[in-house]
C-alpha cells in the first residue's frame, strides 16, 4: 500500500471522527417543568379541621377569655387553669399542689368567686361562662403547651402566702394564656393556606419545578480537529523490509 493511499485513508478516518463529535454534541432537549399536585394544608397540632376560633385582634392577640379581667377575674380564671392542670396534666406533683393552693388561699378565692359572679350578673350567666373557661383550658390541641407553663406556675403558687395570690395571677393567667394565642396564629395561617390550595394558586395548590435540571453539556478535547500531517507507522514498516 502506497504513502498516498495511507495518506487518503487517514484524512477520511479524521473527517468521519469530526462528523462524529458534531453529531454528539447535538444539545439534548430541556427538560420541560412538570406541574406537581401539593398535598392539602392540614391542621396544625393534631387540631380538627372547621374549628371556631376567637377572633384576631388589631394587635395581633386573640379574644380568649382571659382578656381584660378584673383582679377578682383574673384569680378565679387561673384557679380554673390550675385545677385543669391537676386534672389533665400527667405530672403527678400538681393535684397536692393544687389542694395546697386551695388551702392556703381559701378566703381569697371565695371573695374572687363572689366578685366575678356578680360580674357576670348572677350565677344563671357564670356557670356557662366558667363550663367555656374550662373547656378552653382543655383543649386537646394546646395540652402539652398548656401543661408546661401551668405546671411550674401551679407549684410556685402553692408556696405562696395567704393573701398573695391577686398579685401573681395577672402575670401568671397570661403566661398561661400564651400557648392558645400562639396555636391560633398557626390554626389561622392553616386556614389562610388551605383557601389558597382550594383556589389554586401557584403559592399554594401547584408549583413548577423551580429549577429544572440543566441540558447537559458535552465537552471535548480541541486537539483532535487540529491537523496532523504525520502519518506514523507506514514509513518504519517499509524501512523494515
Amino acid at each position: 500500500m502506497s504513502y498516498r493511499v495511507l495518506a487518503s485513508l487517514a484524512a477520511l478516518t479524521a473527517l468521519a471522527g469530526c462528523a462524529g463529535q458534531k453529531q454528539a454534541m447535538a444539545p439534548a432537549p430541556r427538560p420541560v417543568p412538570t406541574p406537581i399536585r401539593v398535598a392539602a394544608p392540614t391542621p396544625p397540632d393534631g387540631a380538627a379541621a372547621g374549628l371556631t376560633i376567637p377572633a384576631r385582634l388589631a394587635d395581633g392577640s386573640y379574644a380568649t377569655p382571659n382578656r381584660n379581667l378584673s383582679a377578682s377575674g383574673a384569680m378565679w380564671h387561673l384557679r380554673a387553669a390550675f385545677n385543669v392542670a391537676a386534672l389533665s396534666c400527667p405530672d403527678t406533683s400538681l393535684v397536692p399542689a393544687y389542694n395546697r393552693l386551695l388551702s392556703a388561699q381559701r378566703q381569697a378565692l371565695a371573695a374572687a368567686h363572689r366578685a366575678l359572679t356578680a360580674e357576670h350578673g348572677g350565677m344563671a350567666a357564670f356557670d356557662p361562662a366558667m363550663t367555656r373557661l374550662y373547656n378552653y383550658f382543655a383543649q386537646p390541641p394546646v395540652l402539652a403547651r398548656f401543661c408546661a407553663q401551668a405546671g411550674p406556675l401551679l407549684r410556685q403558687a402553692a408556696t405562696l402566702s395567704s393573701g398573695s395570690l391577686d398579685g401573681f395571677a395577672p402575670t401568671a393567667l397570661a403566661s398561661i394564656d400564651r400557648p392558645f394565642g400562639e396555636f391560633y396564629a398557626r390554626y389561622d395561617a392553616y386556614r389562610t393556606d388551605l383557601a389558597a390550595w382550594r383556589a389554586g394558586t401557584p403559592a399554594a395548590a401547584t408549583r413548577l419545578v423551580a429549577s429544572a435540571p440543566a441540558a447537559p453539556r458535552l465537552t471535548y478535547d480541541r486537539a483532535v480537529f487540529s491537523a496532523n500531517t504525520r502519518v506514523t507507522g507506514g514509513r518504519t514498516a517499509l524501512a523494515s523490509r
